[in-house]
């Protein structure tokens, strides 16, 4: 009999994966710790149930999930949830699950996103202090104006990052959570947000960062198209510092963080190294590049001028522009014959 026959509920979906999770040969989750946890979500959860049933994949995608990130389902953690979202099912990672990678790595001492309101007062000491943070645990505490996450180092150093509501939301309004969790458990997504961000901060861990990948994917955040990627894994790949810095340069925070943590596992640490250097060999060779540019621009020199820009791809051009400003930019384009 083959095994599509044998498949006569989800729990036997789940059941077909023990080999597969067990390949991972982590001590950190257990296969039959994970596998009832599962099949006790899928059992109280009808909707969840019956969107597993329908789209098996996804259902099979995140219990491995579970074991390649060494994260558990077990409901008293509240580390992880298998959960129904845009007709998959999604393994959702808490801001206590992120905050568990983190400190079980070793890479810090301790992990804590609190929500600020009106009536606190709250001091910024910079990003490598801890805040000062009085809150008001009684009484009216207002309406929340941001959020921060604040990680102890091994050395004793501390490691701060802050977003305000309007960033916050701004994250919401593009998520695929939006009418979900956003709405359900807005507080506990604003400290996920900010500890997914806060994390490009700390020493790299990839199950960590494998994780937000995970959730960035599931939550519509990788905003980069597949052509982006493309010519960013060519550029990583060749070396090529100069177009890489213009690149990543035309990004966001949102897109740049959605890139790195799309790099496969085992190459998330290395990658990330090596965008550092990249970024910062390019910032150099630019900043030598702008003055000739600039030069040929004064002087009205085009002919010397697209001798200089013969091959340049359309993001290095639009990065040029960007470093020129508004006036200097339109400049160029007429002396290029409106190029």
């Amino acid at each position: 009999m083959s095994t599509a026959l044998e498949v006569r509920s989800v729990f036997d979906i789940v059941k077909l994966q023990e080999k597969t999770f067990n390949s991972f040969n982590s001590n950190v989750v257990l296969w039959e710790k994970e596998s009832k946890f599962a099949m006790q979500l899928l059992n109280k959860n009808k909707f969840l149930s019956d969107t597993a049933w329908n789209n098996r994949p996804s259902l099979q995608s995140a219990i491995i999930n579970v074991a390649s990130i060494g994260i558990s389902l077990n409901p008293a953690s509240k580390h992880a949830y298998l959960v129904p979202r845009d007709k998959m099912v999604c393994l959702d990672i808490s801001y206590m699950g992120l905050k568990h990678l983190a400190e079980r790595s070793g890479n810090i001492l301790w992990c804590q996103s609190k929500l600020v309101y009106e009536n606190d007062d709250y001091t910024n000491q910079g990003v490598d202090k801890e805040p000062i943070h009085k809150q008001q645990t009684f009484g009216e505490k207002g309406n929340i104006v941001g959020c921060y996450c604040t990680v102890k180092l091994p050395n004793g150093d501390y490691l701060t990052e802050e977003m305000d509501i309007a960033a916050l939301n701004k994250v919401k309004g593009t998520s695929k959570a939006a009418k979900g969790p956003w709405l359900t458990w807005p507080e506990e997504m604003m400290r996920k947000t900010v500890v997914k961000r806060a994390s490009k901060l700390w020493p790299t861990c990839d199950s960590l960062e494998q994780a937000i990948h995970v959730i960035n994917e599931h939550e519509g955040l990788a905003l980069y198209t597949p052509e982006t990627k493309k010519l960013l894994d060519h550029l990583l790949e060749t070396d090529n510092a100069f177009s890489f810095s213009a690149l990543v340069s035309g990004m966001n925070e949102d897109e740049q963080t959605a890139l790195v943590n799309s790099f496969k596992k085992g190459k998330i640490s290395s990658n990330k190294d090596k965008w550092r250097s990249l970024s910062s060999e390019g910032f150099t060779l630019w900043e030598n590049f702008m003055p000739d540019v600039m030069s040929y621009i004064n002087s009205q020199d085009a002919e010397t001028l697209e001798a200089e820009l013969v091959g340049f791809e359309a993001h290095e051009i639009a990065h040029l522009n960007r470093l020129l400003g508004e006036g200097l930019a339109e400049e160029l384009r007429v002396l290029r014959g409106g190029l």
